[in-house]
């Protein structure tokens, strides 16, 4: 689950901060390990900042880092980015809103997608303790517990990932900051693409065999309260454009997850980031570099985990010789 939630903050479409209002995770870390955070999250290229530009041989690309959750701040940076987006000939964004109605169209049509309809259900497969937990943790999410222990492992890691105070808000389907500029974007008949296949984005969910996303699963149950505290830091890194932050606090989760193994937890973790991140960000940039050669002004939107790092969407542009600028 720890893989699901934080992905599903950092880089994909989730809920309204404003349901949830617990204290920050950061209060509930050691002295040390805050220390620690604001000293790697300081030593991340481009660790700090939403909106950016990089320029080369007289081409300029516009990028917003964004967080794809509904929240009525978004209102002030969609106004401060406008004049960008408006005179741009192409916005591209992780994924357009016909992609999206094509992944929920894949998913309804294919239900063993989601669904174990073949062979033994959760409950057979987990502990009791695990399963007694996992079960609980669906009921606060108002999932039945009979329908949870139907659900492919990675469906309900993506699904317990979402704290119970956002649920509401999840099941409205409520925009965020990518479907606004998006639907400004249609206003302007401003053509929009996507990053990526949204194909790929399916495979990548789904990816592991059963038994690795079964191991995922009992891994990282995540106490609701813990993940109150880190959406509320997320959302609030994210608005003063702290996403190295934002990013590398969901570290020290490890510390609240008695029964995890560390070694193992490590190891889901860099999955993570080589697999959504890393990978995507390397993908992505022949992409943007197309789009530059057909497009005289180009606006990127992604998740803002992407900015940032040494294998960041930023660092590789710089790389490849853009000069990159705050904006």
């Amino acid at each position: 689950m720890i893989r699901a939630f934080v992905f599903l903050f950092m880089t994909m479409p989730a809920m309204a901060s404003a349901l949830c209002s617990a204290e920050g995770f950061e209060n509930l870390m050691a002295a040390e390990d805050l220390a620690e955070l604001h000293t790697l999250s300081a030593q991340t290229p481009f660790g700090a900042g939403l909106y950016w530009t990089a320029e080369k041989d007289g081409t300029e690309l516009v990028l917003l880092g964004t967080m794809h959750l509904p929240d009525p701040r978004h209102d002030a940076l969609l106004a401060r980015v406008a004049p960008d987006l408006e005179r741009s000939d192409i916005l591209l964004v992780e994924a357009t809103l016909e992609d999206q109605a094509a992944l929920q169209t894949q998913i309804a049509n294919n239900p063993d997608m989601m669904m174990i309809t073949n062979g033994p259900s959760l409950i057979d497969q987990l502990d009791e303790t695990t399963w007694n937990i996992i079960r609980e943790a669906s009921i606060a999410r108002d999932l039945p517990g009979f329908m949870a222990a139907k659900m492919q492992p990675w469906a309900l890691s993506m699904t317990l990932a979402i704290p119970p105070c956002a649920m509401a808000a999840m099941t409205a389907n409520d925009a965020g900051l990518d479907g606004m500029l998006m639907v400004r974007a249609a206003e302007l008949n401003i053509p929009v693409a996507a990053l990526e296949a949204w194909q790929d984005m399916l495979a990548l969910l789904m990816a592991g065999t059963f038994e690795e996303q079964l191991a995922a699963l009992r891994l990282s149950v995540v106490e609701p309260a813990i993940q109150d505290a880190m959406i509320s830091t997320l959302m609030d890194s994210y608005f003063e454009g702290e996403t190295a932050y934002g990013w590398h606090i969901s570290k020290y989760v490890i510390d609240f997850m008695p029964d995890a193994d560390p070694a193992e937890f490590d190891a889901q973790m860099q999955q993570l980031e080589d697999e959504l991140l890393t990978a995507r960000n390397q993908n992505w940039i022949p992409v943007i570099k197309n789009a530059v050669q057909s497009h005289d002004a180009v606006f990127v939107a992604f998740g803002a985990a992407h900015l940032m790092g040494e294998t960041g969407v930023l660092q590789l542009l710089e790389n490849d010789g853009w000069t990159v600028t705050p904006r």
